[in-house]
């Protein structure tokens, strides 16, 4: 009677301990599994932040790299705006001085033109001989010059050796040769024009000048071979050699 009892005790401490082993199996996976739930969410969660932060770090970079293209071309632009203002101004300024240029040769024409109303001759010449026709834009002014030109150098270039010849007569040996340069400037072809060589030679043998004394016998001898002064430019020639 006792044992049987005592196997009925014991086989229900079996069955709550069963229950109990049970129910302790059951949190223990249901604890388990939520375990692991939070872990994968956890790791998607950190996935998640992962995959955003490579996203935004991709946009950034991309975005850097779109910045960097613009500051690029606004560098360019801006070298290329620097170059056009350099080269502007550097237009600006050439044609201020051509302005200037042309300007300055407008006011020796009429200057010249001045001179020669006041019966200056000479000065209106040397004022022409200065003049770049080149410069001069405008048939008014064009055909102020060209007047001026066949009215003065030829005018201006006999008064020039006329004065040339009185300072040779006078001695005044430099004063002559710069009067007769001046005469071969305007014109080497009026009839005194082999003159102002041959006299210059002479000046030029006067003062010791030899070699610009050659010069002008030399020139003399080629552009005027009929000359009636060759002979005795000759004659001078072995002068030099001999003082020199």
């Amino acid at each position: 009677m006792n044992n049987n009892k005592e196997k009925k005790t014991f086989r229900l401490y079996a069955i709550v301990l069963f229950i109990f082993a049970s129910f302790v199996l059951l949190w223990t996976g249901y604890s388990q599994n939520k375990i692991n739930e939070n872990y994968k969410n956890r790791l998607n969660d950190k996935e998640n932040e992962n995959i955003k932060f490579e996203y935004n770090l991709n946009s950034a970079l991309e975005e850097n790299k779109k910045l960097n293209g613009e500051i690029e071309k606004l560098k360019k632009d801006l070298s290329e705006a620097q170059d056009n203002t350099v080269k502007l101004e550097k237009e600006i300024k050439t044609l201020k001085e051509t302005q200037q240029k042309t300007l300055e040769q407008y006011e020796k024409v009429l200057k010249a033109d001045f001179e020669y109303s006041n019966g200056n001759i000479k000065e209106c010449a040397l004022i022409l001989l200065e003049i770049k026709e080149n410069s001069l834009k405008g048939d008014y002014i064009l055909k102020k010059y060209n007047e001026l030109k066949n009215k003065a150098y030829k005018e201006a270039a006999k008064l020039f050796y006329f004065d040339g010849y009185d300072s040779f007569k006078k001695k005044n040996y430099k004063i002559a040769i710069d009067n007769f340069n001046n005469s071969l400037k305007l014109t080497e072809d009026e009839y005194f024009s082999d003159d102002c060589y041959y006299l210059s030679a002479y000046c030029g043998y006067y003062i010791k000048d030899y070699d610009f004394s050659k010069e002008m016998i030399d020139k003399l001898l080629n552009k005027y071979p009929e000359s009636d002064y060759n002979s005795e430019a000759k004659s001078l020639l072995k002068m030099i050699e001999n003082a020199s």
